[in-house]
């Protein structure tokens, strides 16, 4: 289900995005919905809409998704021999894929590890990435993962990590977990770093 578009050169850039040679790309997403998402994002009030908004939304549809006890899977090597892949829901993506829907994407996005801030771009509304846009690695931290497998602090890296965007059914959500899930499975990983936005 991975539905970006594999384009190269200067068309492959949104017309959507604004580009920068040293940091990720943000998309637009409107003057006004970003003045409200710096608000919600940065003042109490904003925390209170977050805070009921979760218990509203987010944990009703988790209940019904759940069946069970959620598994426990201990680690059966050392962290500093282990795969680890990178999973961020914070709308990240390579530049050259095709944005996420704003409103509602189920879909997601292959980022090869290989991947520099410059070649990532940004495509959510639902928090303020003013910060993230300055520094990709506070909702997707490639460059810290690499820090950490050269000092020997984890074995490796995985060839690929993943980017979701913002989605409000879990229930339309689950083919793409699967598919990721699956394709982390097929390729030997042994830990999942789940980054939200």
């Amino acid at each position: 289900m991975d539905t970006s578009s594999k384009k190269t050169g200067a068309t492959s850039r949104s017309a959507a995005t604004t580009t920068s040679s040293r940091g990720p790309a943000r998309t637009h997403i409107g003057w006004l919905k970003e003045l409200w998402v710096r608000f919600l994002s940065n003042t109490e009030f904003g925390a209170a809409v977050g805070h009921f908004a979760s218990r509203a939304i987010a944990l009703p549809q988790l209940r019904r998704l759940a069946v069970g006890a959620i598994p426990w899977t201990p680690l059966r090597k050392p962290l500093s021999e282990c795969t680890v892949v990178l999973v961020s829901t914070g709308g990240v993506h390579l530049r050259s894929d095709r944005p996420f829907n704003l409103n509602s994407d189920s879909s997601f996005r292959v980022i090869p590890n290989d991947a520099q801030a410059e070649d990532l771009a940004i495509s959510h509304q639902a928090y303020d990435r003013t910060d993230a846009l300055k520094d990709i690695n506070l909702v997707f931290p490639i460059e810290r993962l690499r820090e950490l497998a050269a000092e020997h602090v984890i074995g490796r890296l995985a060839a690929n990590h993943y980017g979701f965007g913002l989605m409000g059914s879990a229930k339309r959500l689950m083919p793409s977990l699967k598919e990721v899930a699956r394709r982390i499975s097929e390729s030997g990983v042994d830990l999942a770093l789940l980054v939200p936005a």
